[in-house]
């Protein structure tokens, strides 16, 4: 028996990696997490937006009636673990670009499928001095931010004050299998769990998922409007503790860390149709998100290695579905229930 044995080895501590930490761990499960402190993540510079409605046609987000509420939930256990704000309601605007799109929401509004995300319809310039929206628009409920960095540092730290956090890279090729357990230098687990975002990609172990990173920038504004309220048309404007966060942008092609010129004039186009008054640029991050061909995650053990999970492909919406199928992946892990059939790994292999 080696010096120190876990129920799981977690690779990984951004938003996949601290949600399924957190529910085995609340399971009593004895879990060990690996991440380094000097890699990128994507989660460390996310806006951190969650929204049910989204997309140009303004479609309803998948699984939301289920992924919202849990967030809420989900978010507030971990508020009153780590004794820190990390959950911030707040309503969403979204202006019109036609009257036909207008008299669409209207109609939307009475359908139950939409009801419980609808603030209100505006047929009328809302916000005008702030706002570019002539024909009105739409305000959605259910709707915020989570404050990532917040979460993941004081996370972290608990992991810490635990003694289950080890802060080095994770080398895969190092890893041992046996019957029941796998081992990795003196660390023995029945089983490891991958949730270490685009650094998992080229993982051998799971080269038969298809993985892609995307990459989006963001960019932190300096604006003299109090607004209480998100800015969302193609682009999103995020009033933040004195500051707002704008973004973002969709790059398939470029799969670097650094941010562009090109991503700022991106997101600069998609600020000046919507925002009303002068603003100031003071920063610009960028990030690579994790995202499977099909935009659903991936969750589950490998069929033909069941001491190896993965939940990962998380994508733009990992603020809403981490919780979610965190908590999903860690019942089938331990009770054996069953995963949602369109995030299940089993569908790289069959």
């Amino acid at each position: 028996m080696l010096e120190k044995d876990y129920d799981f080895i977690i690779v990984g501590q951004g938003l996949a990696g601290t949600c399924l930490a957190h529910e085995l761990n609340q399971r009593g499960k004895k879990v060990l997490v690996f991440d380094d402190p000097n890699m990128p993540s994507s989660s460390t510079v996310a806006g951190g937006l969650f929204n049910p409605v989204t997309g140009r046609n303004m479609v309803l987000t998948w699984k939301a009636h289920d992924l919202f509420p849990f967030l809420q939930k989900f978010y507030g256990r971990l508020e009153k673990l780590l004794q820190v704000k990390l959950l911030h309601n707040m309503p969403l605007y979204r202006p019109f670009s036609t009257t036909k799109e207008l008299n669409e929401w209207q109609g939307r509004s009475s359908d139950k499928r939409f009801a419980s995300f609808i603030d209100f319809i505006s047929p009328e310039a809302y916000h005008s001095e702030y706002i570019k929206n002539d024909l009105g628009g739409i305000m959605f409920k259910q709707t915020g931010y989570l404050d990532t960095q917040m979460l993941l540092h004081h996370f972290r730290d608990y992991l810490k004050e635990k003694g289950i956090l080890q802060e080095e890279k994770f080398i895969s090729e190092k890893l041992n299998f046996y019957a029941d357990s796998v081992v990795y230098n003196e660390y023995s687990a029945k089983k490891i769990m991958f949730c270490d975002g685009p650094e998992g990609f080229g993982n051998q172990l799971l080269n038969k998922i298809r993985f892609h990173p995307v990459k989006g920038e963001v960019l932190r504004l300096q604006m003299n409007y109090n607004c209480n309220f998100i800015l969302n048309r193609n682009g999103f404007v995020l009033p933040r503790d004195g500051y707002f966060l704008a973004g973002s942008n969709y790059n398939l092609k470029d799969s670097t860390w650094e941010p562009t010129n090109e991503g700022r004039q991106e997101i600069i186009d998609k600020i000046d149709k919507i925002v009303n008054i002068e603003y100031s640029i003071i920063d610009q991050v960028a990030g690579l998100r994790p995202t499977s061909h099909d935009r659903r995650p991936v969750v589950g053990l490998l069929p033909n290695k069941p001491q190896v999970g993965v939940l990962n492909g998380l994508g733009t919406k990992g603020v809403s579905l981490a919780p979610y199928f965190a908590q999903q992946f860690a019942e089938n892990l331990i009770n054996g229930a069953e995963l949602d059939r369109e995030v299940n790994i089993g569908r790289y292999f069959n």
